[in-house]
């Protein structure tokens, strides 16, 4: 049996550039950081050819049929599509699960996407690097399951860290960024994480994004050269542990962010960050594409608390968590014995 663990991320600026169909014409940045909370499978191999699932998040069970006979279900399409396109030919026994609810806006899709494909090529016996493995898991998503995804959450999961990404036509880039200690540490003491309930998939908000691009939209585009841009500035900021910055940016780049396409906020999202705006806080940003899942603050710890119980009156519980630098791993059970 095979356990496999992928990190989820927290995207600060610069998602929307990381689609194909703005780095195509013009570079794009993001910069993330993984945590930790994961999307977990466990596999185990059968003694014949039939594939069975099952899958907590989404209460479903997929009984046993022949993988090669069955086309994607809810709850399970990743795990069936991956196998199909990996041309995974033994039975196999799948359980799956995230440490967060779907639509969380964190990337567990793209998560639990590339535990999945790192599995299979464990049984395989295949060593990709890095850089391919995250190009299969993104190629399956957004041409197989059709997703109208960007590269980043792949990269994040795969890579793992704290990173700032580079997207350009033909290629990925993934540089390390390094905090000093105390840096990192105050980082994170003023870094919250509320989530907000589940959302409509992604997809709906990323393709009408894609459309804008597709025309030129220019509020769209001027928008993803401004976060592109601001993400340039972050990684200047973090090389010089300008903490200030980081948070002036990280407000900018959630202003432009709503202008990719409608969705990103809505009525209740408003409502919520003028809540934390009248608390204390001035930087925030949800995560993912947007219109739900995770909202992430960034403010001194002083008033973390204010902010903390404003939020839970309205049902808004927040989210404990802390930077984990980890990448997709799987583990062998033989090999603890």
């Amino acid at each position: 049996m095979l356990l496999g663990r992928s990190p989820l991320r927290i995207s600060f600026v610069g998602g929307g550039t990381d689609l194909e169909e703005y780095h195509k014409k013009y570079d794009g940045y993001s910069i993330s950081a993984t945590i930790d909370k994961f999307a977990f499978v466990a596999a185990k191999l059968r003694t014949d050819n039939l594939f069975q699932a099952f899958s907590p998040d989404y209460h479903t069970y997929f009984s046993s049929k022949k993988l090669q006979n069955i086309r994607p279900e809810f709850g399970h399409a990743i795990a069936i599509t991956c196998l199909q396109e990996m041309k995974f030919s033994n039975g196999i026994d799948l359980f799956y699960s995230a440490d967060v609810a779907p639509g969380s806006g964190l990337g567990a899709s793209s998560s639990l996407a590339s535990n999945i494909v790192n599995i299979i090529l464990k049984f395989q016996k295949k060593k990709w690097n890095k850089h391919k493995m995250a190009m299969e898991v993104f190629r399956i998503g957004h041409d197989v399951l059709k997703w109208g995804i960007g590269k980043q959450d792949e990269f994040a999961a795969v890579f793992g860290g704290f990173n700032l990404y580079k997207f350009s036509k033909n290629n990925v880039t993934v540089t390390p960024i390094r905090l000093n200690k105390s840096t990192l540490k105050e980082f994170e003491k003023n870094s919250m994480l509320f989530f907000l309930g589940e959302r409509k998939p992604s997809s709906e908000i990323l393709k009408i994004q894609q459309k804008n691009i597709e025309r030129l939209n220019p509020r769209t585009i001027s928008a993803l050269h401004k976060v592109s841009n601001l993400t340039l500035d972050m990684r200047d900021a973090f090389r010089n542990n300008d903490l200030e910055r980081f948070e002036s940016i990280l407000h900018e780049g959630w202003e432009q962010k709503k202008q990719f396409a409608r969705g990103v906020s809505n009525k209740k999202i408003d409502l919520i960050c003028k809540i934390v705006e009248s608390n204390g806080a001035k930087s925030m940003k949800v995560t993912g594409s947007g219109g739900g899942g995770h909202l992430f603050v960034y403010t001194g710890s002083k008033k973390h608390q204010k902010i903390i119980r404003a939020l839970k009156k309205i049902g808004i519980p927040r989210v404990e968590f802390k930077y984990k630098d980890t990448n997709t791993m799987v583990q062998d059970m033989k090999d603890l014995e």
